[in-house]
This record gives C-alpha cells, structure tokens and sequence, in this order.
C-alpha cells in the first residue's frame, strides 16, 4: 500500500507543472486558500483510510481461496467490477439527498485544479470504504487484486480534476475509454443537466453504456463549476465544507 501512496506523491507535483504550463482555463480564486481547504481534506482522508482496518474489522472479508484465473486476468475483472460499482455509487451520491450533502463538498468548488481531487467529506470516504469491502467480500476479491484498481482510480481523478489542456486529438482517443480532464469539467459544470453526467471514475464506457455521456466535442466548454447556494468565499473555507452537509 505504501508504495503505490508514493507513486501518487510523486505524480502530484508532476500535474502541478502541468497545469503550469498547459492551462486550460485561467484561475481567478486564491488558490493557496484553496489548497489549504482541499489538501486539508485530504489530509483528514488519509487518516480514514489508514484507519479503515479500524473502522472495518478485517473479519468481514471471507478467507482468500486460490483463484482459478490467471492473476492478470483476475485483477482485470476486479478492476472492471470495481469501476463499474464506483460509477453507480457516484451516481447514488448524486441522486440521494442524504449522500448529495455529503458529495455537494466536492461540488462546490468554484475553480478546478489537482487540489479538487481530495475536496471530499470524510463521510464520503466512509461510504465509499464500505462500499469496496462490501464488493470485496462479497467476490472474495484479494487486497492484490483490488490495488492495481485503487492505483488508477487515484491517477485517473488526480489527472480529471488538472486544470491541464491536453491535445485536441489525444483527449478525443483517450476519451474512448479513460475518463480525462475535458470529459470530467462537465461534471463539475454549474449547469444541473451537465453535472448530472461522466460518472465515471477511470472509464467512460459506463456513461456511453447507460446514458449519462457528455461529449466534449459536442458542446461548448462549461461556463463555470460550483454550486451558486455555496459560491461565497466563507462556503470555502475548511470548517464550512466540514460542517455544509448539515447545512
């Protein structure tokens, strides 16, 4: 677990050269109070998830048996499983009142860059934690398989959320199966119908497959993110977004 934490701190300061150098839209936000905020929560994450063995007793998942797939292939279907049920629980999170006061947190950011990645509320991560032991448990999926699934996840949101402008032609290639920062500014629009779409965590075949796709090339970039009832300053601030899903 360590070492794919490693890579993930390794790529970050990667993406912010990145967004550097290849913006896509101009930041108008303080993004030092901004990062404050996200990384913040992020910070109170990573507490939560190396506290999970914790929270979730190791006794829920059933006894690894020897598998008769090859490994390869074993961490393809675990993988594909996994983003599948991560589609459908970002899609709950959106249609539930109770799990959208917890998701709005991620949602009311006004700006996006690689900071957006760890806007969460810990309430989240909680659900979203039960959610793979529970998908784990009930395949009787090994920590081997599910990691390779957790270290592109992680990769594949740090890139989503980038203010990073990629090449016109790569983006529309790369959008045939991965989810990229083009596709993902949708989701994060201002605009209900077009946040309402691209739920997908690493691919975009679930969004073409069951109907909630936006396409990039077939309509204009998003005017503005957030959610206009949280667009003050003091709705960004770290005790605010902790305490917003009571609000």
């Amino acid at each position: 677990m360590a070492t794919y934490q490693i890579l993930y701190l390794i790529g970050i300061p990667l993406i912010i050269a990145a967004e550097y150098r290849f913006a896509r839209n101009k930041l108008f936000q303080d993004r030092y109070d901004r990062w404050f905020s996200n990384l913040s929560l992020g910070f109170i994450n990573e507490a939560v998830l190396l506290a999970s063995p914790v929270m979730i007793p190791l006794l829920l998942l059933p006894e690894s048996h020897s598998s008769t797939l090859h490994p390869l292939l074993a961490a393809l279907v675990a993988f594909l499983v996994l983003d599948l049920a991560g589609y459908w629980l970002h899609r709950a999170y959106h249609h539930f009142r109770a799990t959208w006061r917890l998701h709005r947190v991620h949602h009311c950011e006004l700006e996006l860059d690689f900071s957006t990645t760890f806007r969460h509320h810990p309430g989240e991560v909680i659900i979203s934690l039960l959610v793979i032991y529970l998908v784990m448990a009930t395949l009787a999926l090994t920590p081997a398989q599910v990691i390779p699934y957790m270290v592109a996840v992680r990769a594949a949101q740090l890139l989503a959320h980038s203010n990073i402008r990629l090449n016109a032609r790569a983006e529309a290639l790369i959008n045939l199966l991965f989810v990229t920062p083009g596709t993902h500014q949708f989701h994060h629009s201002r605009h209900q119908p077009q946040t309402d779409s691209n739920f997908g965590e690493v691919l975009t075949v679930w969004d073409r497959m069951f109907g909630t796709y936006t396409c990039p090339g077939s309509c204009p970039a998003p005017a503005s993110f957030g959610l206009e009832e949280f667009s003050e300053v003091r709705d960004q601030r770290l005790g605010s977004l902790l305490l917003l899903p009571l609000r």
